[in-house]
């Protein structure tokens, strides 16, 4: 068993991020409060890209008002652009950046009987608010950022036609696949046909960096130019014009979700860095649980998504396995 020694407490950030002041970008043409469309008039995809899921993520917030600042008009098809649990943004929560939401996780709501079940809550009303729009998306990219300093990955589905996406852009070039169980519940890009094997649409999560750093921001930038130029809505020339460098950041490292791990106490503390994708040898200690110890259930295994200073009954972090080359060639 560790000592107390090498626990480690989770470490604080600055905040080099300004919080804007969203009221100007109320009012749209789509008739739902910020969230704005424009289209090309010529035949294409229609893409959305979305920020403010959770209310202290702010990288895409600034990523989706500088596009809007630009009036940036797509070159084929149909470009959204939202902000999403703008509720949650404005409440100041606990420290004054925003809460990550106020009745209930709108990233966890995404399924028709939970939508149905609720017309009350304030992520679920503006769930409803938002799915006509939706509903007619091909191409969604949702910008996110993480508690602790993780590096930059997308989070996607196992439909081969969501992976040729992500291993197409590779930027950022870790991916991290969602398991088929939802044991909290459905994300956005879990929603209609982004996660039907008989549809097209595609959605993707851009976990862009920590909370509050300016390099989030920077990375969610350029994700976002790569991800519009991939589908036609800037050229290569427009492209390189917002950003110097979106070129592929391969090689390519892919992750799949095995299993939460729940605190058991209040007090569960780590072993290694609260950078994530840490990988341990089955039996290794990873955390302390109060006076239990977390050991590794395989080789190899790898620790995913720290939470800050979870509570008992609060997932901790999930086990995940390397991914290579392909799902199927997993072991059982």
């Amino acid at each position: 068993m560790p000592s107390a020694a090498r626990l480690l407490d989770p470490p604080t950030y600055p905040v080099q991020i300004r919080r804007i002041d969203i009221t100007p970008y109320r009012e749209s043409n789509t008739g739902v409060a910020y969230v704005h469309s424009v289209d090309s008039l010529r035949p294409g995809p229609h893409v959305m890209v979305n920020a403010l899921t959770h209310g202290n993520e702010w990288c895409g917030l600034h990523v989706v008002c500088r596009l809007l600042d630009m009036g940036l008009r797509p070159r084929v098809g149909r470009l959204t652009l939202s902000l999403a649990n703008v509720a949650a943004y404005e409440s100041p929560g606990a420290d004054g950046t925003g809460s990550r939401f106020l009745d209930r996780d709108f990233n966890r709501l995404w399924h028709e009987d939970l939508l149905a079940a609720d017309t009350q809550s304030v992520e679920a009303r503006r769930a409803h608010q938002l799915r006509p729009v939706v509903d007619s998306v091909d191409y969604l990219l949702d910008l996110h950022s993480t508690w602790h300093a993780l590096q930059p990955f997308f989070v996607l589905s196992q439909l081969p036609r969501v992976r040729a996406l992500a291993d197409a852009l590779a930027l950022p070039p870790r991916q991290l696949f969602l398991p088929d169980v939802w044991h909290e519940g459905y994300h956005l890009i879990d929603y209609g046909a982004f996660r039907r094997p008989d549809a097209a649409a595609v959605g993707l999560i851009a976990e862009c960096g920590q909370h509050f750093a300016q390099s989030s921001v920077d990375t969610a930038w350029r994700v976002t130019v790569r991800f519009l130029q991939w589908h036609g809505m800037v050229d290569a020339a427009q492209a390189a014009a917002m950003a110097p460098s979106t070129a592929a950041a391969g090689p390519l490292e892919r992750y799949e979700i095995v299993a939460p791990v729940i605190a058991r106490t209040d007090t569960l503390r780590l072993t290694c860095s609260y950078a994530g994708f840490v990988r341990f040898a089955q039996g290794e200690c990873a955390a302390m649980d109060g006076d239990t110890p977390v050991l590794a259930p395989f080789d190899n295994a790898v620790l995913l998504a720290p939470r800050p200073s979870p509570l008992a009954g609060q997932q901790a972090f999930s086990w995940g396995r390397i991914v290579e080359p392909a799902v199927a060639e997993l072991p059982p």
